[in-house]
């Protein structure tokens, strides 16, 4: 791994500040090569090596060992974004976090950008996928359930004397590159990577076929006149550095005033019905609930006072059901097909099923 030596585009330090915390400069490095940026950045505050104190961020090229939710491998070729932003936290963690980042993601000037021109052509609009994705879903296949991913959040606390003070949210954005994933690579989930760069192809080409089918039409007045039909550059990851970190400041910004502004909270939440992937949709989680289990023991020598064994087995639940939204604790809210109850879901594996 290469040294880590202070990057921006502007100068040797991002002087990137978020709304509240005028005083607290976000220090930004980049390497060529990390293992992962959010181990790296958890290594380097329990080792003293960054300051638990202010805000940090570190950006690689590449990763060797990027990790997603639940140990899963996130695969990072060159060409993309993979950052890790530390910042103090005034307001305890939930999950709500994770969806304020992503909800902020997809108020990117690019992504807006995009999403306006896909919404005019009837393509799928960039959002949030609960609770940590960011994509779409193909509209054009009524078959087609799976998730065409973007980018993914990692949260992770830091913890003072047994007690959360900071949070590391971990960021990866397809850039350029989009991993092909096979059944093995994919981890039981149902999706597909997508790069930015495809997607601004994609819509580029749907506006040349909107407007070309126009013309031989001879509308008078063509739909593509409300397009932007100039091609949109393809980005580079380092371009989008420091756009994407004040994105992230302002979205830790409104997450710390959940604890002490009453209308911040009810505020996000319609908000952020406005990018959630899967509202009104249905959907089927799958649960891995641990058991216990006691098992008569088979030896002799077991003492009498302890004659049964503890096992502790998975067993996996299902619910279906249709996404009616998010709860002011960042679980998902949905109403059950078998019995038409109101249930939260914190964990689990998410994917579309045929209504």
């Amino acid at each position: 791994m290469s040294d880590s030596t202070p990057y921006s585009t502007a100068n040797n330090t991002s002087t990137s500040r978020s709304n509240t915390a005028q005083h607290m400069p976000l220090t930004h490095h980049h390497v060529a090569v990390s293992a992962s940026t959010n181990t790296e950045v958890l290594q380097g505050l329990a080792s003293g090596n960054i300051s638990k104190s202010e805000p940090y961020m570190l950006t690689a090229s590449m990763q060797t060992a990027g990790r997603g939710q639940h140990t899963r491998t996130w695969q990072s070729p060159i060409g993309n974004i993979y950052l890790s932003l530390y910042h103090p936290l005034s307001t305890p963690l939930s999950g709500l976090l994770s969806l304020v980042v992503g909800y902020h993601l997809t108020q990117l000037p690019l992504i807006q950008s995009l999403n306006r021109q896909r919404k005019t052509l009837g393509l799928p609009v960039i959002g949030v996928k609960w609770a940590n994705d960011i994509g779409y879903y193909d509209l054009d296949t009524r078959n087609n359930t799976s998730f065409y991913k973007l980018a993914g959040i990692l949260i992770e606390p830091v913890m003072t004397d047994n007690k959360i003070t900071g949070v590391v949210v971990g960021v990866g954005i397809n850039i350029e590159a989009a991993p092909l994933l096979s059944e093995k690579t994919k981890e039981g989930m149902d999706y597909q990577a997508i790069s930015l760069s495809q997607i601004i192809e994609q819509t580029q080409a749907a506006v040349d076929d909107s407007t070309t089918d126009n013309l031989s039409a001879n509308n008078t007045k063509p739909a593509s006149a409300t397009l932007n039909t100039s091609r949109m550059p393809l980005p580079r990851a380092q371009d989008l550095y420091i756009s994407v970190s004040a994105t992230l400041l302002k979205a830790i910004d409104q997450f710390n005033r959940f604890g002490h502004d009453p209308y911040a909270l009810p505020h996000f939440i319609n908000d952020y019905s406005a990018v959630n992937v899967l509202a009104g949709r249905d959907i089927c989680i799958t649960q891995n609930i641990r058991s216990q289990s006691h098992k008569q023991s088979q030896s002799q020598s077991q003492p009498q006072s302890n004659p049964q064994s503890k096992q502790t087995s998975l067993i996996q639940k299902t619910i279906t059901g249709v996404v009616e939204g998010i709860n002011e604790d960042g679980s998902l809210k949905v109403t059950q097909h078998s019995t038409a109850a109101t249930t939260y879901i914190y964990t689990g594996t998410l994917r579309l099923i045929d209504s």
